[in-house]
């Protein structure tokens, strides 16, 4: 028989002085556990991944997966149910099998996270009942660890699509990395209005999460921003992620004359690795049939 630990979390971020907190809990199974019919499938090598399908309707997930990771399993469900999930990492790369119709999302994530310590929190919204936020997952053994986080870390993607119009700076600046993060190119046209956002910090973050999370920004909106940002940090940031674009050696030759050594610096290195990329010009060769002495000769003449 199973053996199952269950703590309650009361007060969970006392200090945001939230009183729509309902508690969670830590499960974590023992040893002789026996899994349920539809149980995951841990495969050590992975080999190409097969069809796959992650389905949420009225809170009831449905999922078929086979030699999927993880992570991206975990992904899709906390973009399809609009909860987060975090994890330190370490089960991202196991690969799972699983299928199961119609349960209740977080039956669901129990099952698919049977070998792993998940914490599951609550919160109630207005006088709806309590529903899942975010779930916390570890690899078994080190639940007892589990330390806060900042909220826009396990915040909903609706909640974080409300920050970003927060009025504190910093605020709209996690809202939109948090978003660019979870759902990549799903959060572009969050990027580019934050791009637009008249604090410095924000646009700065804001270019520097969608560059590193290779968001598609337009050509032209990283143009403008490369040659008439107020901010040089900006300016910077959207000249670099030119360099590998047809325009990249006009803006570049372009941003020389820019205000900031910074910018101009890298402004020289783009172009001496545009030069230094470019083939070598072949020696021009005298034209068939003629030798130099012969092209001398006429010139020659054509002067007298």
């Amino acid at each position: 028989m199973s053996i199952l630990r269950v703590v309650w979390l009361v007060g969970l971020l006392c200090a945001e002085a939230r009183t729509d907190l309902v508690a969670g809990a830590i499960a974590e199974q023992g040893p002789g556990t026996n899994p349920p019919p539809s149980s995951s499938r841990i495969e050590p090598s992975p080999s190409k991944a097969g069809a796959s399908t992650v389905t949420l309707k009225e809170g009831r997930l449905s999922v078929r997966v086979e030699n999927r990771s993880l992570d991206w399993l975990l992904e899709e469900i906390s973009r399809e149910g609009e909860v987060a999930i975090i994890g330190d990492g370490g089960p991202a790369r196991r690969r799972v099998s699983i299928q199961f119709q119609d349960l209740p999302l977080d039956e669901g994530l129990r099952r698919i996270l049977k070998d792993h310590v998940a914490f599951f929190f609550y919160a109630a919204e207005g006088k709806g009942p309590a529903s899942l936020s975010a779930v916390w997952v570890y690899p078994k053994g080190r639940g007892r660890g589990l330390q806060p986080v900042p909220p826009e870390a396990w915040a909903s993607t609706r909640e974080l699509e409300g920050d970003l119009a927060d009025p504190d700076p910093a605020v709209r600046a996690r809202a939109v990395e948090e978003l660019v993060e979870r759902k990549r190119d799903g959060a572009r046209d969050a990027a580019l209005e934050a791009l637009k956002d008249h604090d410095d910090q924000v646009r700065t973050r804001a270019l520097y999460k969608a560059t590193h999370e290779d968001l598609d920004l337009p050509t032209a909106a990283l143009i403008d921003l490369a040659l008439g940002d107020a901010s040089p940090d900006v300016r910077f940031l959207a000249l670099d992620a030119l360099t590998d674009r047809p325009e990249a050696r006009t803006i570049a030759e372009t941003a020389l004359n820019d205000p900031s050594p910074h910018v101009r610096q890298r402004a020289q290195e783009i172009l001496q690795g545009l030069d230094e990329a470019a083939p070598p010009r072949p020696p021009s060769q005298p034209a068939q049939g003629r030798s130099p002495e012969t092209d001398r000769k006429q010139s020659d003449e054509m002067r007298r």
